[in-house]
Order: structure tokens, then C-alpha cells, then sequence
């Protein structure tokens, strides 16, 4: 009898919190929302959210507000966020990098991903592309590992900095041929893809939007993409596994949309399902596409799953790379 009686206690709690979670579902947004980009204004990471909160405040009648937040590499915006109250009207939009690769490299961060922070919804991806000087003269990623293993030189690789996707990429495909290459960092993207460009660096792994304006004017050569599959906005050009038939994991920068750890998975299934909804249903995702973004959508859930995904992947090549920047 008091088994029967808990058990009736349990079900009866329970189906009292289906209309409150379908009100709140209902009712969000009653007021403006505000999304954080812990990045500087004019990076891909604010490009993206911009493009997202225009939609959105079409969608909900509310105003979507991008505040940027710079510094502490992504610690201070996200810091402001994971403080604040929540109930869904403070969101950050967070890069891959912040998500799984940083916690490995940064071990005296003052917040955890993992545990306070609660997902919303993926936004957007971009792949890591791998170019090449010109005067190099190659035309495969076979054509790069016979050169470097032929080579009187080591070649040079550039990156946005130690621990980037850039440089993690570029180490993982050098192990797995058994190639010596020269790490040579950047303090920008901009200024490490130039000097691929300009010749003073032999290659590099880049993100496609980054890299895009240099590929269609010819001043790099693109070998592959650094992924498992094509990307839709460069659907003639190989992966680089196709290519050699060897697996390197994706490296794909990607975003997420993420909610202070406590948000109701009503709240933050409402956003979720409305951003799929304006990415399914505008012209958001030509918009994306000709910075060469490719706009996604996910559940919570399917956010969740992919930020432990590659938060162990990274971990492990971080871990082989004895990395610490900390």
C-alpha cells in the first residue's frame, strides 16, 4: 500500500509539471534576449550570432541582443553567463574550441563546461581546410607527404596559435604519415594565412571561411577538407581521408548556443526547435553560406552528444601532444 501510494505521489507530481513546462514553452519569450559572444565583434563567432538573432527577433517579436565580451580567451563572456540567472533570456554563443579543446589546455579555467553550462542547440559549422603555397606546385595531399618526406627543408606549417584547431589538425595528419613539419604560430588567423599566401609558410590547415578569399583568388591551393565528409559549399573537392585513405577525425569548428546550467529543457527545447525552424525556413542559411558557414540546428540533446564527443577526441590528441598552456 505505500509503495502504491509513493508511486501515485511520483505520477501525480509529474503530470502536474506538463502544463507548467508547456506554458513556459508557450510563453518564451516575453522579453528581449540577450546572446553573449566571448570573442571580439567582426570574428565568425559574432558573424554567426548576428545572423541568428536577426531571425529569431523576426520569429519571436522579442529582441535578440548580441553583446560582445572579449578576453580571458572566451573566459570572461562565458563567465558572465554561466552567473546569470537561468531562465533563457541569457545565452552564449560558444565555439567548439572553448567546448572541447581549451579545458585540456587551460586546466585553471574558472568554470566547467560540462557542468555549468546546459545546451541548447548547435548554430553553425565550418570546416578546416588544408592549402598550400602555390609555387609548391601540388595538386594532392599525396603530392605534400612525398614532398615532405623528400624535402632537402622541413616544411613549415602556420597557425592561429598553440592548441588551435590549425595546429592540432596539422599534427595529427604529420603522425599519421610519419612527416617532420615546422610549427610556426601566429598571433591572428588572417596574418598566418597571408603568409601561406606570400610564401614565407608552406601550408596550413585554416578554417574555410578564413581561407575562402584566397581560394577563389588562386593565391593558395587547396588539398582537401579536413573532415569526414564533403562540405556542401565545396562539394567538388575531396576529403582528405578519400584522398588517402587514412582517418584523422573531424576538424570542424563548430558553434553552440548554450544556457546557464539550470535552464528548463523546455526553455531551451522552445529555442531550439524556433532556431531550426528559422534555419529550415529563411534565408538564413544562404546568408551563412557565403561566409562559408554551413547552418545547423540540433536538440539539446544531440548538442550534449556531440560536446562530450569531442571533448574526449581532443582531450586524447592534446594529451599524445603534451600540451598545457596553463
Amino acid at each position: 500500500m505505500i509503495k502504491k501510494t509513493a508511486l501515485a505521489i511520483v505520477a501525480t507530481a509529474l503530470l502536474n509539471t506538463l502544463p507548467m513546462a508547456q506554458a513556459q514553452q508557450a510563453d518564451f519569450p516575453q522579453g528581449p534576449v540577450r546572446v553573449i559572444v566571448p570573442y571580439g565583434a567582426g570574428g565568425s563567432a559574432d558573424i554567426l550570432a548576428r545572423a541568428i538573432s536577426d531571425k529569431l527577433t523576426q520569429l519571436w517579436g522579442q529582441t535578440v541582443i548580441v553583446e560582445n565580451k572579449p578576453g580571458g580567451i572566451g573566459t570572461i563572456g562565458i563567465m558572465s553567463v554561466v552567473k546569470s540567472k537561468a531562465d533563457g533570456y541569457t545565452l552564449v554563443s560558444v565555439p567548439v574550441s572553448d567546448l572541447a579543446v581549451n579545458p585540456h589546455l587551460y586546466k585553471k579555467r574558472s568554470f566547467d563546461v560540462l557542468k555549468d553550462l546546459d545546451p541548447v542547440s548547435q548554430v553553425g559549422s565550418v570546416p578546416n581546410v588544408l592549402i598550400t603555397n602555390p609555387a609548391l606546385g601540388l595538386q594532392s595531399p599525396a603530392d605534400l607527404i612525398k614532398l615532405a618526406r623528400q624535402a632537402d627543408q622541413t616544411l613549415t606549417y602556420s597557425s592561429p596559435g598553440v592548441g588551435s584547431q590549425a595546429h592540432l589538425a596539422a599534427e595529427v595528419f604529420a603522425r599519421k604519415h610519419g612527416l617532420t613539419l615546422n610549427h610556426i604560430p601566429y598571433n591572428s588567423v588572417s596574418a598566418a594565412i597571408t603568409d601561406v599566401a606570400g610564401g614565407h609558410v608552406d601550408l596550413m590547415f585554416a578554417q574555410l571561411p578564413s581561407a575562402l578569399g584566397f581560394i577563389q583568388g588562386k593565391t593558395v591551393t587547396l588539398l582537401g577538407i579536413a573532415a569526414q565528409q564533403r562540405s556542401p559549399l565545396l562539394p567538388d573537392t575531396p576529403t582528405l581521408t578519400e584522398s588517402t585513405g587514412e582517418t584523422y577525425g573531424d576538424f570542424i569548428s563548430w558553434s553552440g548556443l548554450m544556457a546557464p546550467a539550470g535552464t528548463s529543457i523546455a526553455i531551451r527545447e522552445k529555442i531550439a526547435r524556433d532556431l531550426k525552424h528559422v534555419m529550415d525556413n529563411t534565408d538564413l542559411n544562404r546568408v551563412l553560406a557565403s561566409s562559408g558557414t554551413v547552418g545547423i540546428g540540433s536538440t539539446p540533446q544531440q548538442l550534449d552528444a556531440a560536446i562530450r564527443e569531442d571533448y574526449e577526441r581532443y582531450g586524447r590528441i592534446i594529451a599524445d601532444l603534451k600540451l598545457a598552456l596553463d
